[in-house]
């Protein structure tokens, strides 16, 4: 089973050859892509080398060498994938020794599944960059996975309403690479949050088995620069009425099914109800808010009122929560 590992590059010098290294250690990988994002740092050369020193590493760049962000890096390797079956990497992580064992083995026995979802681990750099993620109310969270044992048919309304299950990471994650014909690419629009808006997607048109979940498969390291301590505010943000609003949106014009489509429609509903800005309004202010953004999903979604239960949905808008 080649796997096709996808590395997005900004600013990993310190890292990369770990990322890269512990991928070639998996005997499963067939080739490593590294899409390097125009970094500031040294980590062009330190890809050049790589690619010079290892055959099954392969250096991608955007158009005239730009800046593309995540979500772009990851679009190119999908599109540049050669194996059927596609991973991630950050490029400061790692994966650890038989990533791929379980996985391998659940689409041996379920050739049907799109995908396997494993549980990470989380590596401190130093002491400091365990403070900071002490400091941003994670100090828990040192397995990032889902909880339970889902059946695929289930996984998308679980994570949508039952979200203390957990989540799963982008470097515990093996797919097909043919479910990005149904879920499209990551939202480039998205500056944070753009992952899990992916795993929505896959779990709302896709089977998706769990794999491993008490026993991490790969390692997410935090150090001094990781997004997820020095951008928390916006990470919050970014899972609140922007995750939904691009859900719901693609849901609506893609033709999913309809029960799953008014779940994406309640959590944007009340994406836009719970909003700090909203709430900080004036009582006058805040129902004209409510109203233009209930009159625009009406425009820009007509199809909404035929969701059932809808109009029930859009009243509860008017309602403080």
């Amino acid at each position: 089973m080649p796997v096709s590992v996808i590395i997005p590059v900004y600013n990993a010098e310190n890292y990369l050859r770990q990322a890269v290294e512990s991928a070639l250690s998996q005997p499963e990988t067939g080739e490593v892509l590294l899409i390097e994002d125009a970094s500031p740092d040294n980590s062009l050369d330190l890809c050049q080398q790589l690619v010079a020193e290892y055959r099954s590493v392969k250096l991608l760049r955007h158009q005239n060498g730009r800046n593309e962000g995540a979500s772009a890096s990851r679009n190119l390797g999908i599109k540049t994938a050669s194996c059927e079956y596609i991973a991630f990497l950050d490029a400061d992580d790692f994966y650890l020794p038989g990533r791929f064992a379980t996985a391998v083995e659940k689409f041996k026995q379920h050739p049907e599944i799109d995908g396997v979802y494993e549980a990470i681990g989380t590596y401190f750099q130093d002491e400091d960059s365990r403070e900071k993620w002490n400091s941003v109310g994670r100090g828990d969270r040192l397995l990032t996975t889902i909880s339970e044992n889902i059946e695929p048919e289930l996984l998308f309304a679980t994570m949508v309403l039952k979200k203390e299950v957990g989540w799963f990471h982008c470097n515990g994650l093996v797919v097909k690479k043919n479910i990005f014909d149904r879920t499209g690419y990551f939202d480039r629009h998205l500056e944070f949050s753009e992952d899990v808006v992916m795993w929505f997607k896959m779990a709302a048109v896709g089977r998706l088995l769990p794999g491993r979940l008490d026993a991490p498969v790969a390692m997410r390291r935090v150090h001094s620069y990781n997004h997820i301590t020095r951008f928390h505010k916006k990470l919050v943000y970014y899972s609140g009425l922007p995750r939904w609003k691009t859900l719901f949106a693609w849901g609506y014009n893609n033709g999913l099914e309809s029960e799953k489509l008014a779940l994406l429609f309640i959590e944007y509903v009340n994406s836009i109800k719970n909003s700090k800005s909203v709430n900080r309004m004036n009582f006058v202010k805040r129902q004209a808010f409510i109203f233009f953004n209930t009159t625009s999903l009406i425009v820009k979604f007509p199809k909404i009122l035929q969701l059932e239960g809808a109009g029930k949905i859009l009243s509860s808008l008017y309602l403080r929560g």
